[in-house]
């Protein structure tokens, strides 16, 4: 495997590519640099090589169905493509798909932010939970439409997300707040509307985002502040609808607490399931969804057939 490709699964194994778009993104420029640098003679040779790369990406983070489902929907394409076209003309059209839908998702991005910008209301404090591209750009296109209001982003614990949200909302120019975990009550006494990203969204319309993301719905709820969460419709993870569940990442203790006592035991998800019922509606590249209807509406995007 070209070591360009060995380099990326090892960054976003080890987080130093995070976001799910992110991460997503960087799969399918692991595709073009398979698909430019290939020495494979034969189509069959190339596409058990593409098939490869694509099983290792794929597999590269627990908790990615967009990387998933982009990278599932691009071997798709690479094996029709091996079918039709001679080996070198297959390779360039592999390259020209992948470009495809890297500027399909940056316009999809584009699309999600104009519909969540209008979301926030004037004067409004919003609340935000980890790191979310997709939620600051919502935030970022909403000051840009002359929109006046106020965030929260809390710190997000162990990893401390929240931090970076903070930073690129400021350097935007928005009033933004950052605020520890535990006063998530506190702030929310104020809020007028919560704004997350997502991970994965199962068949449910349950959303698998970043621990502490189901604690603040809930105090959302009972305090009958609206919460959102912004996703592309390829955030759906498919494996729920046949029963599986999604993969809760557990990671390193030490990124609790480097040096514990030695009989303190440490425990490290990474993320959390939020129950469909707490959240208002998703926020997706085709307009403001409600949480039941994501899952109708994203496998007649992805092409997921339900019968046959």
């Amino acid at each position: 495997m070209h070591r360009e490709v060995t380099k990326i699964i090892k960054d976003i194994k080890s987080l130093k590519i995070q976001g799910a778009r992110n991460v997503a993104k960087a799969s399918l420029k692991a595709l073009i640099i398979v698909a430019k640098n290939s020495k494979a003679k034969t189509t069959s040779d190339f596409i058990r090589e593409f098939a490869d790369a694509e099983d290792k990406l794929s597999v590269s983070r627990p908790t990615e169905p967009m990387m998933r489902n982009l990278l599932r929907e691009s071997l798709i394409f690479a094996e029709e493509s091996a079918k039709k076209k001679t080996l070198v003309m297959a390779k360039k059209a592999i390259v020209s798909h992948e470009k495809m839908l890297i500027k399909k998702m940056e316009s999809d991005a584009e699309k999600l932010a104009t519909y969540g910008a209008k979301l926030i209301p004037d004067n409004a404090l919003v609340l935000t939970h980890c790191h979310s591209s997709t939620v600051t750009r919502i935030l970022i296109t909403a000051k840009k439409l002359k929109k006046k209001f106020k965030v929260v982003s809390f710190e997000t614990r162990p990893r401390y997300q929240g931090r970076k949200t903070a930073k690129e909302l400021a350097d935007s120019g928005i009033d933004v707040t950052l605020a520890v975990d535990g006063a998530m009550e506190m702030f929310m006494r104020k809020a007028d509307i919560v704004l997350v990203g997502a991970d994965s969204i199962t068949s449910r319309g349950d959303l698998i985002n970043k621990i502490g993301t189901s604690t603040l719905a809930h105090i959302a709820k009972m305090n009958d502040v609206s919460f959102y969460c912004a996703a592309e419709l390829s955030k759906y993870s498919p494996k729920t609808m046949f029963g599986t569940r999604e993969e809760i990442e557990e990671r390193d203790p030490k990124e609790v607490w480097e040096r514990p006592p030695k009989k303190v035991k440490i425990r490290n998800p990474a993320f959390e399931a939020t129950a469909a019922k707490y959240i208002n509606g998703f926020v997706t590249e085709v307009g403001i969804i409600p949480s039941q209807s994501f899952f109708a509406v994203a496998t007649e995007k992805l092409g997921i057939k339900l019968y046959e």
